[in-house]
């Protein structure tokens, strides 16, 4: 296991990690006064809930309820721990984390993700001084010179060469004081089934590191050299610890904020096709990693921007693969352009025979994805016959059925019926007809997602955390004074003195309330800030709302007889609830003189003090 981390690392690093800078890099922020506002990065929405406010370091989002400082963002953000998130933070403003117990690469004294992020990082910086030195390299060097890939280019992503030995890399590797463990964790080795030998996973191939986009090396893609071998021309690593292949956009670490600037993304097939482009100025390029496009990645694109031009070869793997990414990006409700590449080209080959001004303009012109479906769909088919145009009508109700934008579902439904000339009643048939093939699609799905999760024991299906943990609902009046402490916290020795705290006994937040008085008389409350990072996710979620929007001290008062009012109103209801009680206890038969006599002076004693309250 890792050691703990000492707490003035950890406010080191908060105070070194400015959140407007680090959420920035997931979401485009836009200046809202003297806040931040974007679209939520946890649900779909078309108005801004997400506020960032750079004075107390917090945020807060409306939609999904979750709020608090940036070790919380990162945490939802990237599913991390809580070390997780402070150790790629400090990593982030190069700050150096002490470690407890055992020498640099002992596994008892770093967790598995750690060991494994250095075992990549070094693995990753030796095979790059490989391809620049080593002898054996020089068929990766000739291979770069053959595709005219610069050695400036290939050092920004830290190209390298894997030696072609047996076990070349385990030895350099353990020599280096890192595990077989890590080495297996990370599938770098693997082990013969024949002779039950363990031996390197990538032997004498071009050597591309693959990066999380907090710039960790996760993974890698080696290419095959030798065209006369009977391998694949790719291997990439297999799934470990922290890689996900779903969950991984190649280049995003360089590209991030340029997609973020842009609003826009570029989407291509393959690495070099990426690199190629990052070479010639065209920056907001991602590329899926040793996978088709998913769900995920369409998520994470979601986060970034608003617009997706797809750029995939020509071929019919390409536009097969165009149409997969195109249904997954419209999910997220994402506008969606087809760039139109020559038939046989890629950006790569394109942008090393033509002037990068050719494939900008191809960029600039690309088609709305339905209208390219439509050329392309017209263009395979002879609409001048009618089984040509019964294909085409089918294939662009598939389309017309997915579109969640009623006004361009309506457009593009009548420029399919004006291209095929058709009636629109027929082309809108085939839509019903496709509506209801896409839902009885969905049905199935979902029942064998039901079924699957009831075999494994999942539970119930629609259980999920969020419905296991109900958001904090305060009191109103509790609200009101939470509020008015955590922004004035020099009240808070007036008001623990006069309210007993058996007047917000049950109350929704109380106990929030009743720790916020705990933490003043032990001093230790410096900040609602640090009130806030001190609390659990749920409280952290309710608590960055109320300190986002505070509720407001009446015009007609100061702040400290405002606090003495809503004292006063807890002392006042509660009483009226004792005299109810008090009321009830009177007129029964079982209590004795004395015990009546001292109800009804309590009785007295209330209604001098408050006697505007009800019987």
């Amino acid at each position: 296991m890792a050691g703990i981390i000492p707490p003035e690392i950890v406010e080191q690093v908060r105070h070194a990690s400015d959140i407007v800078d680090v959420i920035g890099g997931y979401v485009p922020l836009k200046k809202s006064g003297a806040k931040f506002k974007a679209l939520s990065p946890f649900n779909k929405e078309k108005t801004p809930s997400f506020f960032v406010d750079p004075l107390k370091q917090i945020f807060k989002c409306f939609s999904s309820g979750h709020g608090g400082d940036v070790f919380k963002f990162l945490m939802l953000m990237e599913n991390m721990t809580f070390p997780e998130a402070v150790r790629r933070l400090a990593q982030r403003a190069g700050i150096v984390i002490p470690e407890t117990g055992g020498g640099r690469h002992d596994p008892e004294a770093r967790g598995r993700r750690e060991e494994l992020l250095a075992l990549n990082a070094a693995v990753a910086a030796w095979w790059q001084k490989l391809l620049h030195s080593d002898p054996a390299a020089e068929p990766a060097r000739a291979y770069l010179k053959s595709r005219d890939f610069p050695s400036a280019l290939a050092d920004e992503f830290g190209l390298g060469y894997a030696p072609d030995g047996w076990d070349v890399t385990l030895k350099w590797a353990q020599k280096n004081g890192y595990s077989m463990p890590a080495l297996e964790a990370g599938k770098l080795v693997a082990t013969s089934s024949d002779s039950g030998r363990t031996y390197d996973f990538f032997r004498g191939r071009l050597m591309i590191p693959i990066h999380n986009d907090a710039g960790e090396v996760v993974a890698f893609s080696g290419r095959l050299l030798d065209p006369e071998a009977k391998a694949q021309k790719y291997m990439n690593s297999g799934e470990t610890p922290v890689f996900i292949k779903s969950k991984i956009l190649f280049g995003l670490n360089k590209t991030k904020r340029a997609i973020i600037e842009a609003g826009s993304a570029v989407l291509c097939e393959g690495q070099i096709d990426l690199m190629r482009c990052w070479q010639h100025g065209i920056r907001n390029v991602v590329a899926p990693q040793g996978t088709a496009f998913t769900e995920p990645h369409a998520r994470i694109l979601k986060r970034l921007a608003q617009e997706v031009v797809i750029c995939f070869d020509a071929d019919n793997a390409g536009q097969e693969a165009a149409q997969r990414a195109i249904d997954l990006l419209l999910k997220e409700d994402l506008q969606v352009r087809i760039a139109r590449i020559p038939k046989g080209e890629d950006p790569d080959s394109l942008l090393r025979k033509q002037p990068v001004a050719v494939f900008e303009a191809i960029l600039r012109e690309a088609k709305d994805y339905t209208r390219h479906l439509l050329d392309t769909a017209c263009e395979q088919e002879d609409i001048t016959s009618p089984r040509g145009r019964g294909a085409v009508a089918a294939r662009m109700a598939q389309v017309i059925a997915r579109i969640p934008n009623a006004v361009q579902r309506e457009g593009f439904l009548l420029d399919v019926a004006r291209r095929l000339q058709v009636p629109r009643s027929v082309l809108e048939e085939e839509v019903r007809k496709a509506e209801a093939q896409i839902r009885r699609g969905e049905l199935q799905q979902r029942d064998q997602r039901i079924a699957a999760g009831t075999r494994e024991g999942e539970g119930e299906p629609g259980t999920t955390e969020s419905e296991a943990q109900e958001p904090i609902r305060a009191d109103m009046l509790v609200e009101a004074l939470l509020s008015l402490l955590l922004t004035g916290p020099e009240i808070i020795p007036q008001v623990s003195r006069r309210l007993d705290p058996a007047w917000v006994e049950g109350l929704g937040g109380a106990e929030m309330l009743l720790r916020l008085f705990d933490a003043h008389a032990h001093d230790a409350f410096e900040s609602a800030t640090q009130f806030l990072d001190e609390s659990d996710d749920r409280t952290k979620d309710y608590l960055a709302g109320l300190l986002f929007h505070p509720t407001p001290v009446p015009t007609e008062t100061t702040p400290e007889a405002y606090a003495d009012q809503l004292v006063r109103n807890f002392e006042k209801r509660w009483k009226q609830q004792r005299l109810q009680l008090l009321n009830l206890a009177v007129k029964s038969n079982e209590l004795s003189v004395e015990e009546r006599m001292k109800y009804l002076m309590e009785i007295q004693a209330i209604r001098r003090q408050f006697p505007d309250l009800e019987p």
